[in-house]
């Protein structure tokens, strides 16, 4: 499974590259909070309001990804943004969204799942 879900993060950054999305940073849960934190990034939370309801990470706002209005939406927040999802894949397909919109984006690779595997705070 962690070998598909690699394959598919190679493809679609793969993809998001030659469509001039360069701007996508993936890290970690402990690098990303620390990201988040010492560079005071908006945080997206991409999942739908029934699953942001059920936790979220601490400052987050919800824009579901699969809302028409998203891109416009997380732009409005700066010219950088973090996003996240449950595992990793919506926020990827947020992540390569603004990209192409030229904004600089930290996803949180394996999302909230992995977020709550180190151990970090949410609400």
């Amino acid at each position: 499974m962690k070998k598909l879900s690699i394959a598919l993060t190679a493809a679609v950054l793969f993809a998001a590259c030659g469509s001039g999305a360069k701007h996508i940073h993936t890290l970690e849960a402990t690098e990303f909070a620390t990201t988040v934190e010492e560079r005071n990034l908006p945080l997206v939370d991409v999942r739908t309001a029934e699953e942001y309801a059920e936790g979220h990470m601490p400052s987050a706002v919800n824009i579901d990804v699969n809302n028409e209005a998203f891109v416009g939406q997380a732009s409005s927040l700066g010219d950088t943004i973090a996003v996240y999802c449950l595992r990793g894949s919506r926020s990827l397909k947020a992540a390569t969204m603004l990209a192409k919109s030229g904004k600089e984006v930290y996803n949180l690779d394996g999302g909230i799942v992995a977020w709550k595997k180190a151990n970090l705070r949410q609400e």
